[in-house]
């Protein structure tokens, strides 16, 4: 073999096993290495159900940490998971920095915008402090107290955040919003007094989520309109502001509306929750007047 060839090999092998871009650092993968800082007193590693409270910071080598980038909060393990690949080397109250190219980095999944200045080789310091974690059980425990422990600042910021992101047109009256198509629009109103047999579904706003449905397949739900303790007073209003040769349309119910600042007697609803409404107006059956209450 020629000298040329044996220098070149000889080259090759001094830059695979050269030194880390990372001091003290050991290679993951290509082009991403890792350190670990500190050890906390966790016993377990998070599973791929656990939530986890961890600090991320980002900065370009030498420069100030979190200078790119910093924040503290939860993130789900199923939720993220390219972050979870190293959330997941970490105990509660480890600390370690991963240097890798920017196009590594899984920007969204942490929360952060990728900036101009981060070229897709640009190295990038990225600083992981394990805070906590929590199970899913853990999780859901807490997530359900901080449901019922809603206020009307949470409310107001819930309908905001949807009024605000639907492309929808919606008009208010009687104070709920209302979304009604061309054909609902034309033709007499369901009167106060009157029996009448609705379709509905209902959702929550803030994940669209469904929590109740009377399906048309099943007959749908009949009761005098006005009579009380038949449906939430929002309901009522909505059924009133259809046809009731077969109307339908969409409303959103206020709190006030629905289920109040306690929530349903059920714990299903939490307190101060605005709800989605889609209700069809059936159409009317002659049994209707013998079952109707």
């Amino acid at each position: 073999m020629k000298n040329g060839a044996l220098v070149a090999i000889a080259v090759c092998l001094l830059v695979a096993c050269g030194p880390s871009p990372l001091p003290g650092g050991s290679r993951m993968s290509d082009g991403v290495y890792w350190r670990l800082n500190a050890l906390g007193d966790g016993e377990r590693f998070p599973s791929d159900s656990d939530s986890v409270m961890v600090r991320v910071r980002m900065a370009f080598p030498g420069t100030a940490p979190g200078s790119l980038f910093s924040t503290e909060r939860w993130y789900g393990m199923a939720g993220a998971p390219h972050a979870a690949d190293y959330f997941s080397k970490l105990h509660s109250g480890d600390s370690a920095t991963i240097m890798m190219h920017a196009s590594k980095l899984p920007w969204t999944e942490l929360g952060a915008t990728r900036p101009a200045s981060a070229k897709d080789t640009s190295w990038v310091e990225m600083e992981l402090s394990m805070r906590a974690m929590r199970s899913l059980e853990q999780s859901l425990i807490v997530q359900e107290a901080l449901l019922q422990a809603r206020t009307q600042l949470d409310e107001d910021s819930i309908l905001g955040v949807y009024l605000a992101d639907t492309a929808q047109h919606w008009r208010k009256a009687y104070g709920l919003w209302y979304s009604l198509p061309p054909e609902a629009k034309h033709g007499a109103r369901v009167s106060y007094g009157e029996i009448v047999t609705i379709a509905y579904t209902a959702s929550f706003l803030d994940n669209g989520k469904e929590f109740d449905k009377e399906p048309a397949a099943n007959g749908g739900l009949t009761f005098r309109l006005g009579d009380p303790g038949q449906v939430v007073k929002g309901l009522e209003i909505a059924t009133s502001l259809l046809p009731r040769n077969g109307g339908s349309g969409r409303f959103i119910l206020p709190s006030e509306l629905a289920f109040g600042p306690t929530g349903s007697s059920s714990g299903i609803v939490p307190p101060w929750t605005p709800v989605l409404y889609e209700v069809s107006v059936l159409p009317a059956k002659a049994e209707s007047a013998q079952t109707a209450p």
